[in-house]
């Protein structure tokens, strides 16, 4: 498999709330992150027939926790602004993230983190995380 650009990582906002409308990245994003975190079920039991022997701990995956990180340069037009108001307002969208060779996820997201910063002499940067919403109208897409 070729390697890929970090810059192809990408989370896309539906231009409608309800999901229908078209997906445009969300810009000015210079660094993100994809994570998927899997919670551990400690399953570990003490041998029952002779309890000196070893312990040897055993797990199984609990609870998976997909997140979606980005920073970047802060823009204040229309698009920036609307991204800033979902996270002042709470909004769940329809967001895509596009892992690249991989597939992407579509369904609801919501921001969870929004920051703003900056240095007197720089631009103003943001930062975001995204979380799904419900996992039932989350839906995974291989890449072909």
């Amino acid at each position: 498999m070729a390697q890929q650009l970090g810059r192809e990582l990408l989370i896309k906002r539906s231009t409608l709330a309800d999901g229908t409308g078209a997906r445009v990245p969300v810009c000015g994003l210079i660094a993100q992150t994809f994570t998927i975190a899997n919670a551990e079920v400690d399953t570990t039991v003490p041998d029952c027939d002779d309890p000196s022997l070893p312990v040897v701990a055993t797990s199984i995956p609990g609870r998976q926790t997909l997140e979606f990180q980005g920073n970047g340069r802060a823009d204040n037009d229309a698009a920036g602004k609307i991204i800033f108001d979902d996270a002042r307002l709470q909004r769940r969208v329809t967001y895509e993230v596009i892992i690249p060779g991989f597939g992407s996820y579509v369904g609801p997201f919501a921001i969870y983190d929004w920051a703003y910063s900056g240095e007197m002499e720089n631009v103003m940067e943001f930062s975001a995380t995204w979380r799904p919403t419900d996992a039932s109208l989350l839906t995974w897409t291989p890449a072909p």
